[in-house]
């Protein structure tokens, strides 16, 4: 596996690289952190293709580009696991740029802003972001202001050295604290600081948040691929039970489900005031069971409606259902696709497996849904088994589909991201109502993009 995996960088690098005339050319690494499928490879080979251009034009310039999702690594959205290959595939490299698809790069902006610093020394680079109180995508971790890590659609640099030690580390087996991969740039940020023995993460606006003249990077903005996706082809699932009736559901309902042209609300118990709703087995945590059945009735009534899309959401989910349309416009949903948030499980070893997270909302192709419910393929170990990790991941890679992250998701409030986080990253949900106003939270973010949809008549299902 591991020669492999050398060849595929070998071979891919030889395709790629860029060499300047000069033979004292500044030598840049740029890995891209792209992804399957079409949609989002497309995006990495616009971003490849358009650094080729500029690098013509520069003549004291050595690139070399990498797209992640040819070296089929499931966890390479970490970093860390793929440290040791780029060194040893590019051990003549100066610099090494990390980005994402809609990250642009100003080539011959950001190797003038390198020039700036020693490539000699320990140092990376970012525009950075920090907590404003401790969150729980970090674990409740407080490190708040103290504690930098850059915005990953800006893309952020290492110099040479930084990296060789990190990738040492890595393959003396280090490893980020935990199983679970939640915020790959911050859990990097961890690794890289080393409980303070290590490098720290030095602010550089040109690695911009928004685009301006002086940027040398910037995250591009989302534009759909087509028209809206009708609400007519979506069945949406809220998962719920009794005792959320009145403090969420009628918060959801008076805010975006009143959109919903398909609707369920599956619940252990019947209630006049929710004709929508279904009732399903109910378990105090883990859910797997109920999310399969949800999964099973949502089969019927895509099929019997001929619907495309299957959206489900917990209870305390706030999301932008006219975001999400847009979004939706660049998958086919005759395809098996998975969309959501990605968290991952002991991906740094190489044997792990990336998942959607339920409480930031995830959408499955009808494709997939019937895919996912075959006779005896992905039943649930016990009806407590985590049910996002299960069924949207385990049984996703026995499918042979691999999740696709969307950073427009996200699992927790607005107040648990940092502002210039968000507002690179266009979002479509949050979750949870603790502590905040629900209402209020949808009115701020999401009330505008969902205006152009008019309430539909909301049916009882099947």
């Amino acid at each position: 596996m591991h020669f492999i995996k050398l060849a595929i960088f070998a071979a891919f690098a030889l395709e790629i690289a860029l060499v300047a005339i000069a033979s004292d050319a500044a030598k840049l690494v740029i890995t891209v952190l792209s992804q399957y499928p079409g949609y989002h490879t497309a995006k990495a080979y616009r971003l490849r293709d358009n650094i080729k251009e500029q690098a013509k034009d520069l003549q004291d310039v050595s690139v070399n580009i990498i797209l992640t999702h040819e070296l089929n690594l499931v966890g390479s959205w970490t970093i860390g696991n793929i440290l040791p290959d780029l060194i040893r595939n590019f051990e003549e490299s100066q610099w090494y740029l990390f980005c994402e698809v809609n990250t642009f790069i100003k080539l011959k902006r950001l190797m003038d802003l390198l020039r700036g610093f020693n490539s000699s020394q320990d140092i990376w680079l970012g525009y950075a972001v920090y907590d404003h109180e401790p969150t729980i995508i970090h674990h409740f971790s407080d490190h708040t202001k103290k504690f930098k890590y850059p915005n990953p659609s800006s893309g952020f640099v290492i110099t040479a050295p930084l990296v060789k030690k990190l990738a040492q580390r890595v393959a003396s087996g280090e490893k980020p604290e935990g199983e679970f991969s939640i915020d790959a740039a911050y859990e990097f940020s961890k690794f890289v600081w080393d409980n303070g023995k290590g490098t720290r993460l030095i602010h550089v606006p040109e690695l911009c948040v928004v685009s301006d003249d002086t940027c040398a990077t910037y995250p591009q903005h989302f534009h759909p691929c087509g028209q809206s996706i009708p609400i007519q082809k979506v069945y949406v699932a809220v998962k719920t039970c009794s005792k959320f009736h009145v403090q969420r559901i009628s918060v959801i309902k008076r805010t975006w489900a009143k959109h919903a042209a398909n609707i369920g609300y599956y619940s252990d118990k019947a209630d006049d005031n929710i004709p929508e709703a279904i009732v399903t087995p109910n378990t105090t945590q883990g859910h797997c069971a109920k999310t399969y059945s949800i999964l099973k009735h949502s089969n019927e009534i895509l099929t019997s409606k001929k619907l495309d899309w299957l959206v489900i959401t917990d209870d305390d989910t706030i999301l932008s259902l006219g975001k999400l349309l847009q979004l939706l416009t660049c998958y086919n949903p005759s395809d098996p696709v998975a969309l959501g948030e990605r968290y991952g499980f002991r991906l740094w070893k190489n044997s792990g497996y990336n998942y959607l997270t339920g409480g930031a909302g995830l959408v499955l192709s009808a494709n997939l849904v019937q895919k996912l419910i075959e006779p005896g393929f992905c039943s649930c170990p016990s009806p407590s088994t985590p049910d996002d990790m299960f069924l949207f991941g385990v049984c996703l890679k026995r499918v042979g589909t691999e999740p696709i992250h969307l950073p427009h998701f996200h699992q927790a409030r607005p107040d648990d991201y940092p502002k210039v986080y968000l507002a690179s990253q266009e979002p479509v949900s949050f979750h949870k109502f603790w502590q905040i106003d629900p209402k209020q939270v949808y009115d701020e973010w999401f009330a505008e993009a969902d205006a152009y949809l008019s309430p539909p008549v909301q049916h009882t299902e099947l």
